[in-house]
């Protein structure tokens, strides 16, 4: 069940998502996949991961609702890493910068 969770909370960030910039005329669906399936999907396997593990369960149980937010905040993170990484996103960071 707490897999399923981990699945609710990842789809209801794409949806916030979608709902931020499903109105900009800029909008295609296209882009959209392409910036947040591989996201998504890493989420998934880490979340299914860590609701698997015998020993994240022993320091912290895994409920529904943590299992949701898990899947809410694991894509947060991961997405925050990849617009990082990202050369065409300026983060203060500073790794997809040019050298001066």
């Amino acid at each position: 069940m707490n897999y399923l969770a981990v699945l609710i909370g990842a789809v209801l960030y794409l949806l916030f998502q979608l709902n931020g910039i499903l109105n900009s005329p800029k909008f295609k669906w296209a882009i959209f996949l392409k910036t947040n399936i591989v996201v998504f999907i890493i989420n998934i396997i880490f979340g299914f991961a860590l609701v698997f593990g015998k020993d994240v369960q022993d320091v912290y149980p895994i409920t529904f609702v943590s299992a949701i937010m898990l899947g809410l905040s694991g894509q947060v993170v991961i997405k925050k890493l990849s617009n990082i990484a990202d050369k065409d996103k300026d983060t203060f960071i500073g790794i997809n910068q040019e050298a001066k």
